[in-house]
C-alpha cells in the first residue's frame, strides 16, 4: 500500500466512524460526479418538490443543499482534524438514490499534510468551497438559493460536526478553530456555542439557519431552530440534555 493508499484507507475508515452513512454502499444506483452534476442534482430537487409539494420553494432548495453539501463537509473536518491532511474533492463522488446522498467513492486522493491544523484548515476550506459552489451553481439552474444563505446554512452544519469531533477529544480548542473554518470560507454568519447546564456542563449549538423542516407539516421545529425566542430555544435544548441525561 503506497502513501496515497494509506492516506485514503485511513480517512474511509475514520469517516464511516462518524457516521455510518460515510462508506461505499454494497448497493449503488446513480452516482454525483462534480465533474457531470448538473442533471442529477435537478432529479434531487425534482424529487423532494414532488415529496413535499405543499412545503414551499425554499424548503425544496435548502433540502436539496443539505443533501449536497453534508458529505464533503464531514469529509474536509476529518481531514483535517484526524490527520492534518488537505485533499482535492474534484474526484469524489456522492451516491444518490431517491431523493438521499449518502455513501461516497474515492478512488484516490493526493494527500497533502501540515505542519499544524490552521494551514490544514485554509487549504482544505478553498478544496471544500470550490467543491460547494459548483454543487450551488447546478442547484441554481432549477431553484432559488442565494450564496449568502447557502453558506450560513453550510457553517452550521460545519460547527455542528466540530461539536461532534469536540465530544471525541475534549482538549480539542472549538472556538478557535471554528473561527478559523470560517474566515478561511469567507462565512460571516453563523450559529454559537452555548453552555448548557441542566444536568451536566455541555456545550451546544444554537443555529444561525432554518432548515424549514417543519413546513413538511405536521413536524415540530427543531429544538435550537432560530424561528424561535431564544429563552425558548434555551429551554427547549436544556429539556433535550436533561432527557439524554436520564435516558
Amino acid at each position: 500500500m503506497n502513501a496515497e493508499q494509506l492516506a485514503l484507507s485511513k480517512l474511509l475508515k475514520l469517516a464511516k466512524g462518524y457516521h455510518s452513512a460515510l462508506k461505499v454502499p454494497e448497493q449503488s444506483t446513480d452516482w454525483l460526479d462534480i465533474q457531470s452534476s448538473s442533471l442529477l442534482v435537478a432529479r434531487l430537487h425534482q424529487y423532494w418538490q414532488q415529496q413535499y409539494p405543499a412545503a414551499g420553494r425554499s424548503y425544496w432548495a435548502i433540502k436539496s443543499w443539505g443533501m449536497l453539501y453534508w458529505q464533503p463537509v464531514y469529509l474536509a473536518l476529518i481531514s483535517v482534524h484526524e490527520l492534518n491532511m488537505s485533499f482535492s474533492l474534484q474526484n469524489f463522488k456522492q451516491h444518490y438514490q431517491q431523493g438521499v446522498i449518502a455513501g461516497l467513492q474515492l478512488s484516490t486522493i493526493k494527500a497533502q499534510y501540515h505542519q499544524n491544523q490552521q494551514q490544514a484548515v485554509t487549504d482544505m476550506a478553498a478544496h471544500l468551497k470550490r467543491y460547494v459552489v459548483k454543487l450551488l451553481t447546478d442547484l441554481n439552474l432549477v431553484a432559488r438559493l442565494n450564496e449568502r444563505l447557502a453558506m450560513p446554512l453550510l457553517a452550521d452544519t460545519l460547527l455542528a460536526i466540530l461539536l461532534l469531533h469536540a465530544k471525541r477529544k475534549p482538549q480539542f480548542n472549538i472556538q478557535v478553530m471554528a473561527a478559523h473554518w470560517l474566515h478561511a470560507l469567507d462565512i460571516s454568519e453563523a450559529g454559537e456555542f452555548i453552555m448548557l447546564t441542566a444536568c451536566s456542563d455541555s456545550l451546544a449549538l444554537t443555529r444561525k439557519t432554518c432548515c424549514l423542516h417543519y413546513q413538511i407539516g405536521n413536524v415540530a421545529k427543531c429544538a435550537n431552530c432560530p424561528k424561535q425566542p431564544q429563552q425558548i430555544k434555551v429551554q427547549r435544548m436544556q429539556q433535550e440534555l436533561i432527557a439524554v441525561c436520564y435516558s
